[in-house]
């Protein structure tokens, strides 16, 4: 039987585990505009951090072939073994990429091994959320498991905060030269110890109750009812990632273009990330207690009323107390929505197929869409000259999920079956 203990252990080690990845992953977007200068110095200034954020893109295109290979994993030989490979390879990664020369040392392979190594970043991501939601859902009492399956995102979260943390502590103890010097390595080093930590949560708790349940049944083949879903999860997952890629993501580098030190954008940044904890947990609680359709939906128009404003009123330039509120109320939308939706995409998968229809239709959406929402922001600004254009992109997205909200609320999926009816199912 599952005792609360068990539940509160396995889910802090599910979410301090994606802290640490997320941590990794992210620690590259908040050094952007530092890393266009160190991988590519003779671009122009726009040009160049255009190409830092192609190489932050080119791990997510890695995202599906992760998937590919953590997904089957944690459906064959359990969700912990796909947690544990996943974190270990992006600890690794994240290491090298600290040490990498530069391409003043050895010229046009710098960049080349960077997207190297943001690639088999990649690799672990695609194996690292979706099973990470897996293993604490399953754990999770059916009243509680949209509350505990946010807790994953609240770790993604603090995994983005921890990075801003570590990136404005720098940015602020270093000169402009130092940071080009080495202080951009610091981050990236810190992987390793932090990596350990992580992997010695991770290897103390066993499997899921429903997985060890049916483990060894045989599985169909997708039906034409599980098809449907599969687009419903994408349509669910849009504002998800759009929303969290862009406003944690693409807008600190938006604040240093409108003239904020990158110190002081970090700083906006964190502020908004330590918001967004709380917000994600409470759109976590708001899908169990409304229902996952009813707090997504409401997350999504939330969004489509304010986005265009908060972002006509940054493009001014606006004072730094007026930046903070409006990049505040900015991420608040998408927090709250990323926080109910990591239940819905389980609830949508039966458990014999979730580590690998939920891992690969996730992330062939993060890779199309999380890869591309930076660029295109960037892009939409450098062709445009609008510096409100990026709206219309977080727009799209919550009219696109706002829709799949809708249709969530028509399709009545089931609720997982009970541990003790799984069990009987597999022993009969």
């Amino acid at each position: 039987m599952t005792t609360p203990a068990t539940v509160r252990r396995t889910t802090l080690a599910a979410s301090v585990g994606n802290t640490v990845e997320t941590y990794d992953y992210a620690v590259y977007g908040f050094l952007a505009t530092v890393l266009a200068t160190v991988f590519f110095p003779a671009a122009s200034p726009g040009t160049a951090l255009l190409s830092s954020f192609a190489v932050f893109g080119s791990a997510f295109l890695a995202r599906p072939a992760g998937a590919l290979v953590f997904g089957p994993l944690a459906d064959r030989l359990g969700r912990r073994p796909a947690l544990v490979a996943s974190l270990l390879l992006m600890a690794v990664a994240s290491t090298l990429i600290g040490v990498l020369p530069t391409t003043a040392v050895v010229g046009i392979a710098a960049p080349i091994l960077l997207v190297l190594l943001r690639f088999a970043q990649g690799l672990a991501a695609g194996g690292e959320f979706t099973t990470a939601i897996i293993y604490v859902a399953e754990f999770a009492p059916p009243h509680r498991r949209g509350a505990l399956s946010s807790r994953v995102q609240v770790g993604s979260l603090a995994g983005f905060l921890l990075g801003a943390v570590v990136v404005l502590s720098l940015s602020t103890a270093l000169s402009r030269e130092q940071m080009l010097e080495w202080g951009w390595r610091v981050p990236f080093l810190l992987a390793l110890p932090i990596g350990v930590i992580g992997l010695y949560l991770r290897s103390r708790f066993g499997e899921t109750p429903e997985f060890l349940a049916t483990r060894g049944r045989p599985t169909t083949a997708p039906s034409t009812r599980q098809w449907s879903r599969v687009f419903l999860l994408i349509g669910v997952s849009v504002l998800h990632i759009v929303g969290i890629y862009m406003v944690y993501t693409y807008v600190q580098s938006y604040l240093i273009q409108l003239r904020l030190s990158p110190a002081t954008a970090t700083a906006v940044i964190a502020f908004a990330l330590l918001a967004g904890v709380f917000l994600v947990a409470a759109g976590g609680r708001a899908a169990d207690r409304l229902g996952k359709p009813r707090a997504l939906l409401v997350a999504s128009v939330a969004v489509l009323v304010v986005t265009y404003p908060l972002f006509a009123v940054l493009a001014t330039a606006p004072p730094l107390w007026l930046a903070v509120l409006c990049t505040l109320l900015l991420s608040a939308g998408p927090a709250f929505y990323s926080g109910a939706a990591p239940i819905a995409y389980v609830q949508l998968v039966p458990v014999r197929m979730r580590g690998s229809v939920v891992g690969l239709t996730y992330n062939i959406a993060v890779a199309v869409l999380g890869g591309s929402a930076v660029f295109i922001c960037q892009a939409l600004v450098e062709l445009t000259g609008d510096r409100r254009s990026p709206a219309y992109l977080l727009l799209a997205a919550a009219a696109v999920s706002a829709i799949a909200a809708l249709a969530l609320a028509r399709s009545r999926e089931p609720e997982p079956a009970p541990i003790a009816e799984l069990a009987a199912e597999a022993g009969s």
